[in-house]
């Protein structure tokens, strides 16, 4: 053996020594599978000692603070055209405090600067700085999007539960955004939990595969409250086998029925699909 495969081998002791030592002191839990370099596997554990370091000893302090509390005049106080301007600022400001904030939805200036200045600099965080590591929030976190939210769970039925992604921890398919403990059918009678899930989980195991063909949104409401949302289309897709060229098309309007769900976001209690029967 060489020298460079001593080191190589020295290396990986040392880290597994490091792993060893966080899992005992902040109870770590490192995977087996590792594709990292000696290297870069101990950067990123010095990486992980430094943050539960300062994280035992972290105080409180809100994101103007932290940022060392920057001047800034409310968006009343400026005119219209110098909105933009001072957005960039605070932007660079973030930035440079290795803070950052996205948003999902468009958003215009004038809010997005109201945004930081009244609600986002009192927000409170951890006064842990660590090389490369980022405070990152989302404008949506803090005023959810209804009409995105409903929009998700839509996307999220036909790509993992018509996906026939597996329940983790549970039987059957992911029905992550079917409100299975208040299903409802269309004249707004309560349906058992089990016997939702059974319908659908008989439904997706009557083929292998689902593939979408045309999907169009006819309706898309949600009540002024915002408590209740109803979606309704056309839609076109396929049941499939994987040892057989036959295939069973299912075609007509179909509806989802909607309500906020107490874990955020939104999630159905009503489904109408070609196809689908549950009840």
């Amino acid at each position: 053996m060489n020298k460079k495969e001593d080191d190589y081998y020295d290396k990986k002791i040392d880290n597994g020594l490091k792993k060893k030592e966080l899992e005992e002191k902040y109870g770590a839990h490192f995977s087996e599978f590792n594709e990292l370099s000696p290297e870069m596997e101990n950067q990123w554990l010095n990486s992980i000692e430094a943050f539960e370091k300062q994280f035992d000893n972290a105080k409180r302090t809100t994101v103007w603070e932290y940022m060392n509390k920057p001047f800034f005049k409310t968006k009343d106080e400026l005119k219209p055209y110098e909105i933009t301007k001072e957005l960039e600022r605070l932007f660079d400001l973030m930035e440079e405090n290795k803070i950052t904030l996205s948003t999902l939805c468009e958003v215009d200036d004038a809010e997005l600067y109201r945004f930081i200045t009244e609600e986002l600099f009192q927000e409170e965080m951890d006064d842990i700085r660590i090389p490369g590591m980022m405070s990152c929030f989302t404008y949506e976190e803090f005023h959810p999007n209804a009409k995105l939210d409903i929009k998700d769970a839509i996307d999220y039925f036909f790509r993992m539960t018509m996906g026939k992604m597996e329940n983790i921890g549970g039987e059957g398919y992911d029905l992550l955004y079917i409100n299975i403990e208040n299903y409802k059918d269309s004249a707004g009678n309560h349906i058992e939990k089990q016997k939702v899930v059974n319908c659908i989980n008989y439904f997706l195991d009557s083929f292998d595969k689902f593939e979408i063909v045309t999907y169009n949104e006819k309706k898309f409401e949600i009540n002024e409250e915002e408590t209740d949302a109803e979606v309704t289309f056309t839609i076109h897709y396929r049941g499939l086998y994987e040892t057989s060229s036959k295939t069973y098309d299912f075609r007509g309007d179909g509806c989802f029925k909607l309500k906020p769900s107490e874990y955020g976001g939104w999630e159905m209690y009503h489904i109408d699909l070609p196809g689908l029967t549950i009840g």
